[in-house]
């Protein structure tokens, strides 16, 4: 039997700084009766990530500046959910803009949260085989991205050496592992 249980909902309130910070105050009954007045607690929004395989077993990533980690990154295609779209229409939308590659037959890897004890983020994997190259890149206002292909059969040897940074890039390249182990040999 199960003798974890959920924390009650007393109370929300927004205290968000800005609409690019979602934060809210929560007042919280935990199960042993205490009460918990001022846990904090970041909406920003769920992601859906794509590990995009071409024909060539090698894996699309791109390169680009993210100002709260201030480096450029090395990471999978990806973006947050906008309103209306589900993850899977999102992944596909994110890896066309930001590679101009384009995904058929998207296979779902499943979702994990990225900080689960301050953030209701959810992050969203799927997996793409035989990509094809043929549009041009879409980028936001606020996007510079250089597009990386690296064989799939690397990805460990540059995850040992520390070349992602991003944690939810390397949990959804190991499920896509797992789940698809002969693209990566």
């Amino acid at each position: 039997m199960n003798k974890i249980k959920k924390w009650r909902l007393l109370k929300e309130e927004d205290v968000s700084p800005s609409r690019w910070f979602p934060l809210y105050k929560h007042t919280v009954k935990l199960s042993s009766g205490k009460i918990i007045d001022d846990y904090y607690l970041s909406k920003v929004g769920d992601v859906s990530m794509i590990v995009a395989v071409t024909k060539n077993y090698e894996v699309v990533f791109v390169r680009q500046y993210k100002h709260g980690a201030s480096e450029v990154l090395l990471e999978l295609p990806a973006g947050r959910i906008k309103h209306g779209n589900t993850p899977e229409e999102e992944a596909v939308t994110e890896l066309e803009e930001e590679t101009g590659y384009i995904a058929k037959n998207v296979e779902p890897l499943g979702y994990m949260f990225a900080e689960p004890s301050k953030d209701t983020q959810k992050t969203y994997g799927f997996l793409v085989r035989d990509v094809d190259h043929r549009k041009m890149q879409k980028l936001d206002a606020t996007e510079e991205i250089e597009v990386k292909l690296i064989p799939a059969k690397e990805i460990d040897d540059l995850i040992l050496k520390g070349e992602f940074k991003a944690t939810d890039a390397v949990a959804i390249l190991k499920l896509a592992q797992l789940k698809a182990p002969d693209i990566f040999k």
